[in-house]
């Protein structure tokens, strides 16, 4: 992985912000340099703290790539992740011309490195419950790739042409995030009671009348509420028409 990965990386100057490095210490400088009051924490193996939301950045360069049980690497780090943070990592890409190239001579060999297509690193960093996935090429060659076009190789992205594709994984959206930043997780854990309450009309006068209440005490504005709606309810359309009788009574 290169300093390309560091693209992904907004500068942040709060001193609270939480860097974890593992096995990936090169990027100690960079990361350094756009974070320079953040708190780092260095690992050099897989042993990692058990407890949850710690981290705000988390680069592991060959989470993708060495190992076996890529899922349970990817959730363990989801669940260290606060919910505004993000995992660095990269992967090989198996539908690079080169790799194509080996395997017409049938010089593809066995060996430890793990090769993804792109759509199967979407996969399986969606099942560990990442919900927001960014890529940038590390490595692409300048090379001619109509031939493997001409075969019906999809060649979007320019994917044929990338070795090695830098992946940045959110834990949640940035709607989401915005979300949880405004209010406290107390609060919100209150609306969603109540909207939940109202959607199943569980004493729904009642919890309506709590919920209009909650929001004018804690200044939840319309658009706010609406879009926590649209997050967190199944029936969004039962709960808006709720609403939108109540307000023009």
């Amino acid at each position: 992985m290169s300093e390309e990965i560091l693209k992904f990386v907004p500068p942040n100057y709060s001193s609270d912000t939480a860097v974890l490095l593992i096995e990936s210490e090169k990027y100690l400088a960079g990361v350094r340099k756009l974070m320079p009051n953040a708190q780092f924490v260095i690992l050099n193996s897989w042993d990692l703290p058990t407890e949850p939301k710690i981290f705000d950045v988390i680069i592991a360069a060959d989470c993708l790539t060495y190992g076996e049980n890529f899922y349970r690497r990817l959730a363990e780090l989801n669940h260290l992740l606060k919910d505004s943070g993000f995992v660095l990592t990269q992967f090989l890409n198996v539908r690079f011309i080169g790799v194509l190239e080996s395997l017409r001579r049938g010089e593809f060999s066995a060996q430890e490195k793990r090769f993804w297509a792109k759509w199967d690193a979407v996969k399986i960093l969606n099942d560990a419950n990442y919900k927001e996935i960014n890529f940038l090429p590390d490595e692409r060659l300048k090379i001619a790739v109509e031939e493997w076009e001409n075969f019906g190789f999809d060649n979007f992205n320019d994917d044929l042409a990338t070795k090695i594709w830098l992946v940045k994984a959110c834990k949640c959206t940035a709607e989401v995030v915005a979300l949880k930043e405004m209010y406290t997780p107390e609060i919100r854990a209150e609306l969603s009671r109540l909207l939940h309450r109202v959607e199943y009309d569980i004493d729904a006068e009642k919890n309506l009348a709590a919920l209009l209440k909650l929001c004018r005490r804690e200044k939840i504005f319309n658009e706010y509420l609406a879009d926590f709606i649209e997050q967190t309810v199944i029936h969004k359309e039962k709960i808006f028409n709720i609403l939108h009788q109540h307000l023009n009574q």
